[in-house]
């Protein structure tokens, strides 16, 4: 409900500043992303963006079939997870309420990060069925990387299928891309 009042309280002041002559200007949230974290994209993926929280939250994504490469913003005013202590107990970086696996380590930015990985359902089992078995998982590695401000990005390789890359060829975009993430 407070989402819904606060989006059309922005909605009248944007129509308000349009009315009195001026323009009001908005990030895309790849614009958003673009202002805390410079980085190379892997070629050729193609890109999704979107915001959550009201916009708070930006994600861009980049997907090569069932590979994805993934940064979402975190910590800012009005945003899902304020702490990277409440995005690692949250339901974006659990495995059905359990923490994340340790993954190992990876070096961003001149950082040592921790890696985490996770499954997550792809295709829910059918309720239907006298025995419905177990879903369809996928899997997610990611890291947290400290921004300024208390902000933080989540980078993440997901793969949405069971079946394993037997090239790496997601695994490998995402490593290669990890050595190009800075901060601003």
């Amino acid at each position: 409900m407070n989402r819904l009042i606060l989006t059309a309280a922005l909605i009248l002041s944007m129509a308000a500043g349009a009315a009195a002559g001026g323009t009001v200007k908005t990030k895309t949230p790849a614009q958003a992303v673009a202002a805390l974290l410079s980085f190379t994209p892997p070629k050729g993926w193609s890109v999704v963006e979107y915001a959550n929280a009201g916009g708070a939250d930006p994600v861009v994504r980049f997907e090569d079939l069932s590979d994805a490469v993934q940064i979402r913003v975190f910590g800012a005013p009005g945003s899902d997870y304020p702490t990277p202590k409440d995005f690692l107990a949250g339901p974006a970086a659990t495995e059905q309420g359990a923490a994340a696996a340790d993954a190992g380590t990876a070096t961003v930015a001149g950082k040592k990060l921790q890696l985490h990985r996770r499954r997550f359902p792809i295709e829910a089992a059918d309720p239907h069925r006298p025995s419905p078995g177990s879903s369809i998982m996928g899997t997610e590695t990611f890291c947290v990387l400290p921004l300024k401000g208390g902000r933080y990005a989540v980078l993440a390789y997901r793969r949405a299928s069971p079946i394993p890359d037997l090239h790496r060829k997601g695994e490998k975009a995402w490593e290669s891309f990890l050595k190009t993430v800075k901060p601003r």
